[in-house]
């Protein structure tokens, strides 16, 4: 955490180089829950559009990326405080194997990115208990 807001705050301090953004990293909020049929995760991202933003499924893992971009940057103007978050982000999520991962829904509104994932058909695998001899 200490080394995160250090990098913040030198990041901030050094400014844009040339014409280049001023890029730091931003963690959106996020929350997590499940109902009776599907898994939702809902990803707060405001200022950002659907096209800078990529989900993919990787194994087991939902992976969440892109870019909040500082409206601001190269406009002459300095922060006198700056509590909005900019920067690259990039979450990842294990997904349980009840919910199938071929069955997933994603839709972004109001700056909020709301996925869904289904839960399988296939009944979750019963525990087997092994003999040990």
């Amino acid at each position: 955490m200490f080394n995160l807001k250090f990098q913040e705050v030198i990041g901030f301090l050094l400014g844009p180089e040339g014409n280049e953004e001023r890029l730091g990293v931003y963690y959106p909020s996020l929350d997590v829950y499940e109902n009776s049929s599907e898994l939702c995760i809902e990803v707060e991202i405001p200022g950002v559009r659907p096209e800078e933003v990529n989900v993919e499924v990787m194994g087991r893992t939902l992976i969440i990326d892109g870019m909040k971009r500082d409206p601001l940057v190269n406009k002459g103007v300095r922060y006198i405080r700056m509590e909005r978050g900019f920067g690259k982000f990039r979450r990842e999520l294990d997904v349980p194997e009840v919910f199938d991962l071929e069955k997933i829904d994603a839709k972004f509104c109001d700056g909020v990115l709301a996925i869904k994932i289904f839960r399988s058909e296939n009944k979750p695998k019963t525990i087997k208990r092994i003999t040990i001899e």
